[in-house]
């Protein structure tokens, strides 16, 4: 694991207060804390890192293999981790395997890990954004957004800027049972950590070690982590995807009729502040709605390209959003609502529920039947509902 990051000027909205380390089993568990899990040594890491998956009877000889390299450390729990070029065969993947988009990666999922990442001018462009498999935008304090992207596969090499925890990103956490990787919060998000013992990643904490500072990049929009160190995080601590509890949205590559034929998405998160201005537009040959910030593309760091998604959502929440300590902000994320799905340039009218803090939220059409979600990414604009929102 990387070194502890060097010290930096804090972020001011940033709790340093360190939860309790990350720790085995879901959380829904109760009772006494589990003994964490013993580290992995540098070898035994490097050595599952790179283990494709078999079947059959190499399964067997890959297990006599495995245990002689390891001599007596835990064995992988997660599969190993593998980049987008691998040729990892998708049906060694169990069907148990909880999925985020659709089945579209053929190189298998591991424990889902939820990152908060900036969005400051200052973190623009941001890493790894293109490569989560679901992404949140929703607001935080001084008028901006933040996201949470939530990985289940693929190898991301770098991740960021990891910025601090929000009480209501919690709540979508728990629909995933993921890991949360994070820079201190607020003191109502730590304490919530704590409480619903969240499998807790705390970059300026007690998971240091899996974030790093870039020198190139102004404090505090440059810490950083990456899939692989986020991954190791979760095999020493022994969460298995298996345990995952995740209830899941329904896939397919067929569209019901209906809807309406929409070009750009265009909303303010701020009244009509250009900085917090997003825009969608459709791109035909690509498949995607593709992203604009402040008037420019949204560009992902890692690729150059603008960032773009198979399935954009637009969910209105109640306008009466709550100013704490610091100017922090409180929202409510469950019970129904409104909201907007676009896909293959049209959009539908549809409704989502969220019976209660761990429920998963479910988007309905009309007639009361889950929407369909193309195979491939998803972005979930979270906008309250008196702000200002136009589809053309």
């Amino acid at each position: 694991m990387a070194k502890k990051p060097t010290s930096a000027k804090a972020d001011p909205a940033q709790s340093k207060s360190a939860p309790e380390p990350i720790t085995s089993g879901t959380k829904k568990s109760s009772g006494s804390k589990p003994t964490p899990a013993p580290t992995m040594s540098g070898f035994a890491w490097k050595r599952l890192l790179t283990w494709p998956y078999l079947t059959g009877a190499g399964v067997a000889v890959a297990a006599i293999i495995i245990g002689l390299v390891l001599a007596g450390q835990p064995p992988a729990v997660n599969p190993p981790l593998v980049t987008a070029n691998s040729s990892t065969n998708a049906a060694a993947v169990s069907p148990a395997v909880p999925d985020l988009v659709g089945g579209v990666t053929a190189h298998g999922h591991y424990y889902p890990v939820a990152v908060m990442i900036d969005n400051h001018s200052a973190a623009r462009p941001q890493s790894g954004l293109q490569a989560a498999s679901v992404v949140y935008e929703a607001l935080v304090e001084g008028g901006i957004t933040r996201f949470m992207a939530v990985y289940d596969h693929g190898k991301v090499e770098q991740i960021g800027p990891v910025r601090s925890a929000r009480p209501y990103f919690l709540q979508w956490l728990a629909e995933y049972d993921a890991a949360y990787a994070h820079a201190g919060g607020s003191p109502e998000a730590l304490g919530d950590i704590r409480k619903e013992r969240v499998h807790d990643i705390n970059g300026i904490g007690s998971a240091a070690g899996a974030f790093h500072r870039d020198g190139t990049r102004p404090a505090p929009h440059n810490l950083y982590t990456s899939s692989e160190k986020l991954y190791t995080v979760t095999v020493q601590n022994k969460l298995k995807i298996s345990d995952v509890d995740i209830v899941s949205w329904t896939f397919g590559s067929i569209l019901p009729p209906g809807g309406t034929a929409a070009k750009t998405v265009d909303m303010f998160f701020t009244g009509k502040t250009k900085s917090t201005q997003v825009t969608y537009t459709y791109d035909a040959a690509k498949q995607q709605w593709l992203r604009n910030q402040a008037g420019q593309p949204h560009q992902d760091r890692l690729t150059k390209a603008q960032i773009g998604t198979t399935n954009l959502i637009v969910q209105r929440i109640p306008s009466s959003i709550g100013v704490g300590e610091k100017g922090r902000l409180t929202m409510t994320v469950t019970g129904t609502g409104s909201a907007k799905l676009f896909q293959q340039g049209m959009v539908r009218e549809v409704t989502w529920t969220k019976k209660d803090r761990e429920a998963r939220t479910m988007f309905t059409n009309a007639d009361g039947t889950p929407v369909t979600f193309l195979p491939g990414n998803t972005w979930i604009e979270v906008l309250p509902s008196d702000r200002t929102l136009t589809v053309q």
